[in-house]
């Protein structure tokens, strides 16, 4: 019977080594987040049925459980989306080698590349890092998390290649490597040439898009109601141990759940997710836009704007603000007023709460169903 076996490792050469073992004994790896609490690690094992875990401590054998794993099954991640509610999502070795070849045409010669895996390997974005190093045969470091000073080391002795996140990228050298791969949140609005953005989800096994333009192989497309629908081998298999409408439809199309459009020559936009979308009063109101907004302050060093229920306006648009510094104080007037210098009013918050910190995943996106839930019904 193949298993879904945990890695309860922190990112390292042990933590690859396992992941090779597993695939060598044709069960399929789940790598455990080491930044989640014992008790929330132990949930996810429970939920995704998960057969054996292998730490540093050696290998558990767990209750006996009934397993779905197939012969072609390689890696199982979790993702909350917007709901909090973990998905589990199977990707199998064909769509890891789908995804390491369009990479590779994308990059040229391989060979001679040195990877640095230095994002959580329970994430894609981390993972595939190791994955399309494996299957290109390159070099790979794997370090447990990103720390600038060491990053740049590494980097000075020879390490080409790496992917991060905006808030990574910002603290060190970018031009001390050949290319950097820009995933999560959304990125900062100028960036050095050797820096490539890209766009995809867990289910396309990262990222598909580079520079806003589709990697050879992928199939963009927009749908009537301005969604984001993505075609190829790289897709996931399908959602694990749970009863979740598949999100590819019968002609292959992944509906990603994203809202966007597409330029004459190809450029893909992407506005925001459609359930971030706020309505207010009636007018659309994308979150990302009203942030980029209060980010041109400067009083403002972080910020999220999420929509609230309300019994006037249907949503209202409230915005987390950290400021760069606390002392300094702005009405709720002054902050509408200093938006609306740039936007309709419609879209000027109306609250807004004053943050030390603004909560975000591994990859850069800040958690906006966790500051929801800060406020008071």
């Amino acid at each position: 019977m193949r298993k879904l076996v945990g890695i309860d490792i922190p990112l390292s050469a042990e933590f690859v080594n396992t992941l090779q073992d597993i695939w060598s004994a044709g069960d399929c790896a789940f790598p455990i987040d080491q930044r989640l609490p014992h008790k929330q690690r132990d949930q996810l094992v429970k939920d995704f049925c998960v057969q054996e875990i292998i730490s540093p401590e050696g290998r558990s054998v767990l209750e006996k459980q009934e397993s779905t794993i197939t012969e072609n099954d390689a890696v199982l991640f979790t993702t909350s989306g917007s709901s909090g509610t973990p998905k589990g999502v199977i990707h199998t070795h064909d769509s890891l080698r789908a995804n390491a070849n369009i990479v590779a045409q994308y990059f040229g010669d391989t060979s001679g590349m040195h990877w640095l895996a230095c994002l959580p390997p329970s994430h894609v974005g981390g993972f595939g890092v190791i994955s399309r190093a494996l299957l290109w045969n390159c070099k790979l470091t794997a370090v447990p998390q990103f720390d600038a000073e060491q990053v740049e080391s590494l980097a000075r002795q020879g390490i080409t290649h790496t992917s991060l996140v905006a808030t990574a990228l910002g603290r060190i050298n970018s031009a001390l490597f050949e290319n950097i791969l820009l995933g999560g949140a959304k990125p900062p609005p100028t960036l050095p040439s050797n820096v490539i953005t890209t766009y995809g989800l867990t289910e396309t096994m990262g990222g598909v898009v580079y520079n806003r333009t589709a990697l050879t192989g992928v199939e963009i497309s927009i749908s009537a109601d301005q969604e984001i629908l993505v075609r190829g081998p790289f897709l996931m298999n399908r959602y694990y141990q749970q009863q979740l409408s598949h999100p590819i439809d019968n002609e292959g199309w992944l509906h990603t759940g994203d809202l966007g459009s597409l330029s004459s020559d190809h450029q893909l936009s992407v506005t925001g997710r459609r359930n971030e979308l706020i309505i207010s009063g009636g007018e659309n109101i994308w979150p990302e836009v009203v942030e980029a907004a209060l980010m041109n302050h400067p009083d403002v060093s972080d910020a999220c704007v999420v929509g609230v229920d309300d019994h006037e306006w249907g949503q209202r648009v409230v915005a987390f603000i950290v400021p760069t510094n606390i002392s300094a104080t702005h009405s709720l007037v002054e902050w509408r007023d200093f938006v609306s210098e740039s936007l309709p009013r419609f879209m000027a918050p109306r609250q807004v709460v004053i943050m030390n910190s603004i909560p975000r995943s591994a990859l850069g996106k800040p958690q906006r169903q966790a500051l929801k839930e800060t406020l008071t019904p």
